[in-house]
């Protein structure tokens, strides 16, 4: 149970490592002082006052002559830091002291023990002064007494000295923190991107020993990674580039032979393969250019709309919107969207919006839609689904893995959700500002 208050980031947690016995430290060191000098030396200097009254007050009820009386009143007031009076008079005040003050509760509490007279003080009259009266004889003294007479002043000074310290060390551990955990979070978002399928670049090893050795075994893995990816888009490319001349020759032979019309299926079979090789083409070079620059995304996609203008296709975007990105890579992952809301709709709406510092191209189209088990998979590579889109001649199962990999290769992502209006598929191509 207790575990669900405790914070969940690496560097709170080290953080917390490291406040707690400073919290634990400056509270043992306070509890010390308050108990062993503070609270002892304040009791102190309470009890020295209440001697120093009983003192005069025994002095001045022993001496019946009232000329000595005045002298010894002029003695205590010319040797102690503080003034006295004596009233013919009772004490009159109403006790006022604060139950949530420490000091009253201390002076209340020390002069009850060393004073058998009655007493009354207060520690507002003045913020330098306190006023004690105390009754004999039907007589009292009025006394105005330094607060430094009652009062340790040198808590203040302890206390600046327990925070100012202990503030600095947290903020200097706070630096250092930072700086150690900087490395670790770098290598987390890197293979974060990375395993979405994003461009990272060479990570430069920092931090303590076992860091910079998940950092160069981690760059060790990214490299082979990458080298197998190329091996195989490499291959798949050239196997599509070298299928491309004998289908072309086969295809002419096809035209020339064909004068009856009785080979238009072979034809058409050959047409499919062609597209099935442009297809693997398109997917195997969808990561090989990596240069980036800042566009117009709403020229483009106007661009777009101009180019369908026969189709059902509505353009919404009311303002221009820039991204940086390699822009014939975007042009095709969002007419590969498109293509499909045609093909298995007659319709396309596209929307675009920015979303906290997003920019989000929505794409609705009317058809049968993808069913919730199946959003997944179909942004694999070469998966088609045929029972409940329909199945279209050619199809190969790689237009939406070509545009989930230049979404990604820009930071973005692609969601698939039904399309609100009614039937269909919703295509939501999110990229950063």
């Amino acid at each position: 149970m207790f575990k669900k208050f405790l914070p969940k980031t690496l560097f709170y947690r080290y953080f917390l490592i490291i406040i707690t016995p400073v919290i634990f430290l400056q509270i043992l060191l306070s509890i010390v002082f308050f108990d062993s000098l503070w609270l002892k030396t304040n009791k102190g200097l309470v009890n020295s006052l209440s001697d120093e009254i009983v003192t005069f007050i025994n002095l001045f009820e022993n001496e019946k002559d009232t000329n000595k009386q005045e002298k010894i009143v002029e003695t205590f007031q010319k040797n102690k830091p503080y003034l006295i009076k004596i009233i013919n008079s009772k004490i009159n005040e109403v006790e006022n002291y604060s139950k949530f003050s420490f000091y009253d509760r201390l002076l209340k509490e020390e002069l009850s023990k060393n004073l058998n007279y009655k007493f009354w003080f207060n520690t507002k009259i003045h913020k330098d002064y306190v006023k004690v009266l105390v009754e004999f004889n039907n007589q009292h003294i009025e006394l105005i007494v330094p607060k430094s007479r009652v009062r340790n002043s040198s808590g203040r000074i302890f206390i600046l000295w327990i925070l100012v310290p202990a503030f600095i060390l947290m903020i200097i551990s706070l630096l250092f923190l930072r700086n150690q955990i900087k490395p670790i979070a770098n290598l987390a978002s890197a293979a974060e991107k990375f395993g979405k399928g994003q461009y990272v670049a060479e990570a430069r090893p920092s931090g303590a020993i076992e860091i910079r050795k998940a950092i160069n075994e981690f760059e060790k893995m990214k490299k082979r990674i990458l080298r197998h990816i190329s091996q195989r888009t490499s291959m798949l490319s050239g196997i599509s580039h070298d299928l491309k001349t004998p289908l072309t020759r086969l295809k002419l032979q096809i035209e020339i032979l064909n004068k009856d019309g009785k080979l238009n299926k072979i034809k058409e079979d050959v047409n499919e393969m062609q597209k099935m090789i442009s297809d693997y083409l398109d997917y195997s070079t969808s990561q090989s250019d990596k240069t980036s620059n800042k566009f117009n995304l709403s020229i483009m996609l106007n661009e777009i709309y101009h180019k369908f203008s026969g189709s059902k296709i509505k353009l919404e975007c009311k303002k221009n919107y820039f991204i940086v990105g390699r822009q014939h890579l975007i042009k095709r992952s969002i007419l590969n969207v498109i293509e499909n809301a045609l093909k298995y709709g007659n319709s396309a709406d596209i929307k675009v919006t920015d979303q906290n510092n997003k920019i989000v191209i929505t794409v609705d189209d009317n058809g049968p839609g993808i069913p919730d088990r199946e959003k997944e998979r179909v942004l694999r590579p070469f998966y088609r689904l045929d029972k409940s889109r329909t199945s279209n001649s050619g199809s190969v199962g790689l237009g939406l893995s070509i545009v989930q990999d230049i979404v990604n290769s820009h930071g973005g992502k692609i969601e698939l959700q039904d399309n609100p209006k009614g039937t269909g598929l919703r295509v939501n191509l999110i990229f950063p500002v």
